[in-house]
C-alpha cells in the first residue's frame, strides 16, 4: 500500500480486501442515512451540519472506491461501483 492509502488491520482473519469491501458497504449505508436525515431537517444549523457530513462521507467513499479499483476488487454480492 502507498502512503496515501488507508492501512487496514486484519480483523477476525479477514483480508484487507474484505475489510475494504465492508467499509465501502458501510459508507454507502451511512450516505443513505445522511441523505434521508437531510430530507427531514428544517433547522438551518442541522441542515448545514448534515451537508458537511454528506460531503465527508462522499470523499471517504471516493477514496476507498479508488483503492478498490486500483486493487481490482470485485464484490460478488453487491455492485460497489454502481453506487
Amino acid at each position: 500500500m502507498t502512503v496515501t492509502e488507508i492501512r487496514f488491520r486484519k480483523r477476525n482473519g479477514k483480508s484487507d480486501d474484505q475489510i475494504l469491501l465492508e467499509e465501502l458497504h458501510r459508507l454507502h449505508k451511512d450516505l443513505d442515512n445522511a441523505y434521508n436525515s437531510f430530507e427531514l431537517l428544517s433547522d438551518s444549523d442541522l441542515v448545514e451540519a448534515t451537508i458537511y457530513e454528506i460531503e465527508a462521507l462522499k470523499a471517504r467513499y471516493r477514496h476507498l472506491l479508488c483503492l478498490a479499483k486500483q486493487k481490482n476488487i470485485r464484490s460478488e454480492s453487491r455492485d460497489i461501483y454502481g453506487c
